[in-house]
C-alpha cells in the first residue's frame, strides 16, 4: 500500500519506523485519511512476521496538533441534519464515527507487538492518546516539546483512551489534574508523572 501522509520502513533487526509527515500542512493532524493510514500500518506490523516492533515519529518540527477539530464539526452536523429523518439510526452514527480513534488506538495496543512513541516536539489531544496506547513513550528534552490532552478548554473530554490511560500511568490526582485542567507538561514533567 502507498501512504500519503506516513512512510513506513523497517531496518535490518526488523524494527519498523513509522514517520507521520502530512504534506500540505504545517503540522500533522488526524483526518479521516490518516486514519485510516495508521490503521493499515497497524495491520502491516501486526501480520508481518518480519516486523519485531515498530516506533512512531514525526517528520516535521512538532509531532501533532492531535486531531484536526473540523471531524467534530462534520459529524455533529452529520448528526444534526440525520436526526430529523431518523434520530435512532443518526445516533448510531454519531456513536460509532466518534469511537473510530478509540478502536484504532485499541488495536495498535492491543497488535502483539510493540511500539514506541518518539515525541519530538509538540504532542497534543489525540496525538498524546495514540502515544499513551504506545507501549512506550520517549521524548527530546527540548523547551519545544509540549504534550497536553487539552480538549477540555474547548469544552470535550479527551475521548480516545487517555481517560483511562493516564491514570494508570501516574498517580490520581495528578491525572484528574491534567485532564480537568488541559495542562500542557514538558517533557520533565511527564516523565516525572511517569507519561514518558
Amino acid at each position: 500500500m502507498t501512504y500519503t501522509n506516513f512512510t513506513l520502513d523497517t531496518d535490518a533487526d526488523g524494527i519498523a519506523l513509522v514517520t507521520w509527515n502530512s504534506p500540505d500542512r504545517s503540522m500533522n493532524v488526524f483526518t479521516e485519511e490518516v486514519m485510516r493510514e495508521l490503521n493499515a500500518i497497524v495491520d502491516k506490523v501486526a501480520g508481518d512476521a518480519a516486523i519485531k516492533g515498530a516506533v512512531i515519529t514525526s517528520g516535521k518540527d512538532s509531532f501533532s496538533g492531535g486531531a484536526d477539530i473540523t471531524l467534530l464539526q462534520k459529524m455533529l452536523t452529520s448528526f444534526a441534519t440525520d436526526k430529523v429523518k431518523d434520530v435512532e439510526k443518526a445516533t448510531k452514527a454519531l456513536f460509532d464515527n466518534a469511537g473510530i480513534m478509540t478502536g484504532l488506538f485499541r488495536k495498535l495496543e492491543t497488535c502483539g507487538k510493540p511500539w514506541v512513541s518518539a515525541i519530538n516536539g509538540t504532542c497534543m489531544g489525540g496525538a498524546f492518546e495514540m502515544s499513551l496506547a504506545c507501549h512506550g513513550r520517549v521524548a527530546a528534552d527540548s523547551d519545544k516539546v509540549r504534550m497536553a490532552l487539552p480538549e477540555v478548554k474547548i469544552g470535550i473530554f479527551p475521548g480516545a483512551g487517555g481517560t483511562q490511560r493516564v491514570p494508570r500511568l501516574t498517580d490520581q490526582q495528578q491525572a484528574l489534574q491534567m485532564l480537568t485542567s488541559g495542562q500542557t507538561l514538558s517533557p520533565q514533567k511527564a516523565k516525572a508523572m511517569g507519561l514518558i
